[in-house]
């Protein structure tokens, strides 16, 4: 039997005292109890499981109770939280190429020329003489309501990696076209935009850690920088520097270089008793 528990935000696990099971402390966000905040972090209501108590919150979630009950005397190993990774995912763009890409979305999808869900092929990169530096990738789409931001997006982002000079005056044309009559001109520089999603391996450098308001935070160590990363950005620009492209690394962190991630939210809670 399982009962289920909404609008609960489970902060952290104890063995319980009898021994039997555990106990469950979690924090109530219903009849706007998050806005008296001192009662809400405080007042923590409670469950006992008294066999087993499975962690599904996802792995930020699960891991920040984790933490927080490793704060109140749960024992734990103490590489929770350390080597995460982030699955070697790289996003990239192939902006303003000499083709015309059919990657962005629109509210109102002609049937004749339909974008289509994102990830429908892939260019399989994974028989290498090392697994490890083994890759897809893979194409990307933009959802409509991003694409009235994304030439400004793309043409904003540090970084960019150019074609040879004598594309140049193309990409200008296309540039203003879509400025001008819309990122929906099959001649515009947005409509000749190439999303790349690449999915390879990391090593494992990002630490999941509780701040000072006890909240998780992901700190990135060297992310982006490694050869095998430099490798596969370069891999990407090439290619899109030969169909006359210029190459946009992920604007995020082209932007904002290595950060602290942060997560706060409500999950549900269910105890099997």
């Amino acid at each position: 039997m399982f009962d289920r528990f909404c609008e609960c935000e489970v902060k952290y696990i104890k063995k319980a005292p009898t021994g039997d099971g555990y106990i469950v402390y979690f924090a109530w966000h219903g009849s706007g109890r998050r806005e008296f905040s001192r009662v809400f972090e405080q007042d923590l209501m409670w469950v006992h499981a008294k066999k087993f108590v499975f962690l599904g919150a996802g792995t930020l979630g699960t891991t920040e109770i984790l933490l927080r009950s490793k704060q109140v005397g749960l024992p734990m190993s103490d590489q929770v939280g350390t080597r995460m990774s982030g699955n070697g995912d790289i996003l990239g763009f192939g902006y303003n190429t000499d083709v015309v890409a059919n990657a962005v979305a629109k509210a109102q999808p002609d049937p004749t020329h339909p974008v289509g869900p994102t990830i429908t092929g892939i260019i399989d990169c994974r028989d290498q003489p090392n697994a490890l530096d083994g890759f897809v990738i893979e194409e990307g789409a933009v959802p409509s309501a991003l694409v009235p931001g994304l030439q400004l997006l793309l043409e904003a982002t540090p970084g960019k990696i150019y074609p040879e000079l004598g594309s140049r005056f193309q990409q200008f044309i296309r540039r203003k076209l879509s400025w001008i009559l819309g990122p929906y001109n099959p001649g515009g520089s947005i409509e000749r935009t190439q999303i790349y999603l690449i999915m390879s391996h990391d090593s494992n450098q990002a630490n999941l850690v509780l701040n000072e308001n006890n909240k998780p935070v992901i700190r990135w160590r060297g992310v982006g920088r490694s050869e095998h990363v430099k490798y596969l950005n370069k891999l990407l620009a090439d290619a899109t520097n030969l169909v006359g492209g210029t190459f946009v690394n992920n604007p995020f962190f082209a932007a904002l270089g290595e950060q602290e991630v942060s997560r706060a939210g409500s999950i549900t809670l269910s105890i099997k008793s």
